[in-house]
């Protein structure tokens, strides 16, 4: 178009098109859009309180008016200015108000009643010639008042399916206060019309689980049919009009599913879609909001029971999203509202101002929805995971693997999974419950998440074999778990009193099935005869059990018909082993529940243990009669290469290794020169970490035995006071202080040919995987212990896929190996350095990492940094070197650079800095410290490797200057060391 005319298109129309100025929803009540007044949209409102119709305060849109009410709408119009010129009269008028006044107003009032029941029966003509069909319950009618006492029975059945509800606890919802219930329970009782439909459908909805517990348990004299009562709940959920989102509305279609799902369990259809609708309406409620916000203004008994509820919600959008094969509708990118608080009923109340936590290891019911809280997030990746577009990697499998594991190892003993005749007799039913359905969550989470590597068409590949195996394991996990449920349930078992459970059974039918599903067409492996038989006798117990169960759970006719499948196909052979490279231990059987060490361990049930490594093996490292080590006798001083005889015994809980690699750090000369900043006392054998090869090992080893390839771990802390007293073998006694050096000196430095180290810091390495298909060489291996450093630092910040961090300052060894992590666990990463170009090995091979250089104004380098994350950076990781203390400006700039409610872990080792408190305090920020790493962090490191999350050697860009020096050759290693400082590089013994 012409530029000259652009400015006059609109000049010379006719007319201006139709505009629509405002097509959003109204926030205000409906007495405030009729009065044209603000409503600070509470419930009810300020300006609905200020005139006492606190009833009449209700959102939603407004009526539709018919044609013929243009009269009346001007008739109310002008018996509101005269209400409101009466009040007004009556104010100035004082507390002597005239008898006039009030006989105005009382016919003013007259008059408006009078014209809304004339409304009322206008508007209730067109819905008598055509009732609107609600989607989720059809032609179902409204109830009424008159319907409600006929169908409720007498007070005393009443009180006694009631009391059967709250007292059958694996029954009970969440957020469902037995103090407050009880209350308005009394209420409804005293004055039935004052009670509010949405409540009275809770009320029908707990009666219905109340009348099958009493059915099962035969305590009612009369049998009732919960359907009646479920039915009733519908009703009053359509008289309440709960499609408005009202007040309650949540709570009562929330437990309405509940009670649905209780009582039909898989074999209602329409169950999925009842739970979407709860979903978008508790949104629309702003339940997925955090209930502290000030803007809801919520008590701390309403903002408890909101976490409750959606909690509630969450759990079932889970279950209908596994059982339909569908996403999830809720995400947490747009929801947030913490876990439910570890309170029973009798902790807080309504007019509790604060809530006091339980510890989680405090066994209450409400812990096990806590952790199941904790596992939904995971879970639903693994959903997204599993069906989304995007094809998911292996990689991403082992993260969410390692989230799921680490979840599963935090839930506290009494909730963890056993067999139930092991179990203490004072533990209740909904205890036993609770355990059962973690375990099976997990199972479920983990069939889930490693089904997508199921090739059928590569049978024999390692990435299908491990995956499927994976797969048997939570299987026979899950079905063993069932099975003793179902046992228990009969009579003379410990769950037969409370069998009313077994109606609850559907939701476990489902996971199980699902935990079956993966391995429907994938052949079973040649087993053991033993075994075998084993194995087969408990398909057809579950088979047997699910057949009888067909008939009211589709599921477990689905989970019979595949394990039908399953046991067909095992066959009888001589062994078969597949290894896997991370932990799925801690089966489902008591002898199997104790303390297992994080190792690879063989399929339980699906292959033989070919047995333990050999002493042969051990022995193929050469024995030797004599080792040697290297001592420095003295500042500045030569190195001495002792010799002594190799110890014969190996004390109990220790381990006697061969050393096959372990580092010289760029520090060392300086550090023998005697101006180093650690700590030792002279003559001190030095080396930290190692690569080895296990020689022997003492009473008490489990887990370490001869022959195997191991990590020595050098940050060894006192058995009986491990958070207290720690050190750095062959590098740093913890300062000096008296129990530091005594564990310092008690295991010596690993610059040596063998060396006896504790077995807990020997953790052991796949080595057919490693060395066998990585190719990995002991140098390659040796980087692990950089890694370890970085890992803890990125553990402690709690770092996530798909977030920023911040590393600084970035060119050193620690803090590129904090950069390559992040980078390949799927972060970005501002590397922040005065010179970038020496981050150009980094930045190159990774390109989520963006290197960023210092200016030294401070506003200049925010402002960088921000452009980089408008928003600010989740993390911050300072790896900083003491020297780094007389210019701390790369600190400064990181922590203010943060997000609100952003991270920072210092895990380098500057002296007498100082921060912006002010600015840390206001934003929220968390600063925490982070010495080395924890034991569990290093196996999880190792588990990344093995799995080949994390790359080490060529692939990875490292560099073993030197390649690898002789003891006899340590002070060309300690002058490579020096200068070996970028990034990758390292300089290693190998004895």
């Amino acid at each position: 178009m012409n530029q000259d005319l652009s400015n006059y298109t609109t000049t010379f129309r006719a007319s201006q098109p139709r505009r629509i100025k405002r097509n959003r929803q109204t926030v205000s009540c409906c007495s405030c859009r009729l009065r044209k007044l603000k409503c600070d949209r509470q419930q009810p409102c300020g300006a609905c309180r200020k005139r006492g119709e606190e009833n009449a305060c209700r959102f939603g849109p407004a009526p539709k008016r018919a044609s013929s009410s243009a009269g009346k709408d001007e008739i109310r119009k002008e018996l509101r200015h005269m209400r409101l010129a009466l009040e007004a009269l009556a104010e100035k008028s004082g507390t002597g108000r005239d008898v006039s006044h009030s006989q105005l107003a009382e016919s003013i009032n007259r008059m408006q009643r009078a014209l809304d029941a004339d409304e009322a029966t206008v508007s209730a003509e067109p819905a008598s010639a055509q009732s609107e069909v609600d989607v989720v319950f059809g032609s179902l009618s409204p109830t009424t008042l008159l319907e409600i006492h006929r169908a409720l029975p007498s007070r005393q059945a009443m009180d006694s399916m009631i009391a059967a509800y709250f007292n059958a606890r694996y029954l009970t919802a969440p957020f469902i206060h037995a103090h407050q219930f009880k209350r308005q329970y009394e209420l409804f009782w005293n004055s039935p019309e004052s009670v509010h439909f949405l409540w009275v459908s809770i009320l029908f909805s707990v009666l219905a689980i109340g009348a099958v517990v009493t059915n099962a348990k035969g305590t009612s004299p009369i049998p009732v049919d919960p359907l009646t009562y479920l039915s009733m709940s519908a009703r009053c959920l359509l008289a309440g009009q709960y499609l408005e989102a009202e007040e309650l509305s949540i709570e009562a279609l929330a437990m309405y599913s509940h009670s649905r799902f209780t009582i039909r369990g898989s074999q209602d259809v329409a169950l999925h879609s009842l739970c979407g609708m709860t979903v978008r309406l508790a949104q629309l409620r702003g339940y997925h909001r955090v209930p502290s916000d000030p803007s809801l203004a919520l008590t701390p008994f309403q903002a408890e029971m909101r976490r409750r509820v959606w909690f509630t919600i969450q759990l079932y959008d889970v279950l209908c999203a596994f059982g339909r094969g569908l996403p999830s509708l809720i995400h947490e990118d747009n929801c947030h509202t913490g876990h439910p608080t570890n309170v029973t009923d009798d902790d807080f109340d309504e007019d509790s101002t604060f809530l006091s936590p339980r510890p989680l290891t405090d066994p209450q019911s409400m812990a096990a929805c806590v952790y199941q809280s904790m596992l939904l997030p995971i879970l639903r990746r693994i959903i997204r995971h599993a069906l989304g577009l995007k094809a998911c990697t292996y990689p991403d499998a082992i993260l969410l693997g390692h989230e799921l594991e680490t979840w599963y190892l935090s839930i506290p003993p009494y909730l963890r999974a056993r067999s139930i005749r092991s179990t203490s007799f004072t533990d209740q039913s909904h205890t036993v419950m609770d355990r059962i359905m973690l375990e099976l969550l997990y199972s479920m989470g983990n069939s889930i998440l490693y089904r997508p590597f199921l090739d059928l068409t590569k049978p024999r590949d390692q990435l299908s074999q491990v995956s499927l195996g994976i797969c048997r394991r939570m299987a026979m996990r899950g079905v063993r778990a069932y099975i003793e449920v179902d046992r228990e349930l009969q009579r003379g078992g410990r769950l037969h009193e409370d069998r009313y459970i077994a109606i609850n059974l559907s939701s476990s039918d489902f996971m199980v099935w699902k935990i079956l599903a993966p391995l429907e067409f994938a052949d079973c492996p040649d087993m053991p005869i033993q075994e075998s038989s084993n194995v087969k006798d408990l398909l057809e117990t579950a088979c047997q059990m699910w057949s009888a169960r067909a008939a009211t759970s589709m599921h477990a006719s689905e989970a019979s018909r595949v394990l039908r499948v399953i046991s067909g196909q095992i066959q009888i052979a001589q062994h078969l082993v597949i290894e896997i490279p991370y932990d799925t231990s801690n089966f489902y059987r008591a002898e199997d529940m104790g303390n297992q060490e994080e190792q690879t361990q063989p399929l339980s049930h699906y292959e033989q243990n070919e047995g333990e490594p050999s002493e042969a093996l051990a022995l193929s490292e050469a024995f030797p009669e004599i080792t040697r080590s290297l001592i420095v006798p003295a500042f500045n001083e030569p190195l001495v290469l002792e010799k002594s005889s190799t110890p014969t015994v190996t004390a109990p809980g220790t381990a006697l290794v061969r050393i096959l690699s372990t580092s010289v750090r760029p520090h060392n000369r300086n550090g023998f020169a005697g101006k180093g900043f650690l700590s030792f006392t002279l003559p001190f054998a030095p080396g930290d970490t190692a690569v080895a090869r296990v020689l022997s090992v003492g009473d008490g080893a489990v887990a370490v035995k001869p022959g195997q390839l191991v990590f020595i771990n050098g940050f060894v802390a006192a058995r009986d006071d491990p958070d207290g007293t720690r050190v750095l073998i062959g590098l740093h006694d913890g300062g000096g202080k008296a129990r530091d050096v005594e564990i310092f000196e008690l295991y010596k430095g690993l610059w040596r040919d063998t060396a006896t180290m504790p077995i807990e810091n020997c953790l052991v390495l796949n080595e057919a995987i490693l060395r066998d298909q990585m190719g990995y060489s002991y140098a390659d291996l040796n980087y692990i212990q950089r890694l370890a450093v970085a890992y803890g630092g990125i553990s402690a910040a709690g770092l996530r896929t798909g977030e920023t961090v911040i590393v600084a300052p970035a060119t050193g060894h620690f803090s590129g190996a904090v950069a390559e992590i992040a980078a390949q666990i799927g972060c970005r990463v501002i590397a922040l350095s005065r010179s970038a170009s020496k981050l150009e090995p980094l930045t190159s091979r990774y390109p989520r990492i963006t290197a960023l250089e210092l200016t030294g104004e401070t506003e200049k380098d925010i402002a960088a940094i921000r452009k980089l994350c408008p928003e600010g950076a989740d993390t911050f990781i300072d790896v900083s070197p003491p020297q780094a203390t007389a210019s701390p400006h790369h600190l400064s700039v990181s922590l203010d650079s943060l997000r609100p409610f952003g991270r920072a872990v210092f895990l380098g080792a500057m002296l007498g800095v100082s921060v912006n408190y002010m600015g840390i305090m206001t934003r929220n920020i968390t600063i925490k410290g982070q010495f080395m790493y924890t034991r569990r962090e290093l196996v999880s490191l190792i588990k990344l490797i093995e799995a080949g999350v994390l790359k080490l050697g060529k692939d990875a860009g490292h560099e073993t200057v030197g390649g690898g020096f002789a003891l006899e050759d340590w002070e060309e290693a300690l002058v490579v060391a020096e200068g070996a400082t970028a990034w990758g590089q390292q300089v290693v013994f190998t004895p």
